[in-house]
């Protein structure tokens, strides 16, 4: 329940700071002139379709194939001079991989909500457009999580009755890099990779490693400009 109630004052801050957008003038003094620098804070929604599976080890003859799914979201930018920002997101995903073993599939479906945060350049070009690449941190919450294999579909978040561990942990952390391409207006096209330092196992995290990566491309618009 504390969860729900963090989520929902997250998502109302960012959104009530998005709807400002308002740039932040600070000035600047020294003995000679007065210099004046913007501090400018702009924002906009994020749509991405993504795909994603796990890095494991010490489980053998298994393979984790990419699925597709999707994100959704918003962004604040915190423009602090013409080539450098700092970017926060928070996003909700839905995502699906198949895992392999033993000549035999299972589908995982998951959903949840993500903070990334990027240090970001930007390369102007003459005619307003950007160049940008940010790199940083990002931590997720998972929402739901499932495995269905051979018409049985098991809650991964739900705790063994024997051990008292769910079989996936909720929460996971990890770093991505995101590069993508604004044009004037403020349209952008985006790519992003991110992996998780997270053994994402619960149950038997001792001997197997599950980490989750995740490839995704879309599109944003930045208002406020």
């Amino acid at each position: 329940m504390k969860k729900k109630y963090f989520i929902i004052l997250l998502l109302a801050v960012g959104c009530m700071s998005a709807l400002k957008a308002q740039p932040l003038s600070v000035v600047k003094k020294d003995t000679e002139s007065s210099k004046e620098q913007k501090i400018i804070f702009t924002g906009g929604p994020i749509l991405e379709m993504n795909v994603s599976n796990f890095i494991h080890s010490g489980i053998g003859d298994s393979k984790s194939k990419m699925k597709f799914g999707f994100s959704t979201g918003g962004f604040l930018n915190l423009g602090i001079s013409k080539s450098f920002s700092v970017q926060g997101e928070m996003l909700f995903h839905y995502k699906t991989s198949d895992f392999e073993w033993s000549n035999q599939t299972g589908e995982y479906r998951y959903w949840g909500m993500e903070i990334p945060v990027y240090a970001m350049y930007h390369y102007c070009f003459s005619k307003g457009n950007r160049l940008h690449i940010g790199i940083g941190p990002y931590t997720e919450f998972g929402l739901g999580a499932s495995f269905k294999y051979g018409g049985i579909k098991q809650d991964l978040y739900e705790k063994d009755s024997a051990t008292g561990l769910p079989a996936l942990c909720d929460s996971n952390t990890g770093f991505g890099i995101k590069v993508g391409y604004e044009f004037v207006s403020g349209f952008q096209i985006n790519a992003t990779y991110k992996a998780s330092v997270t053994n994402l196992l619960d149950e038997n995290s001792s001997r197997i490693k599950m980490h989750p990566q995740t490839f995704s491309i879309g599109i944003a618009y930045r208002f406020a400009k």
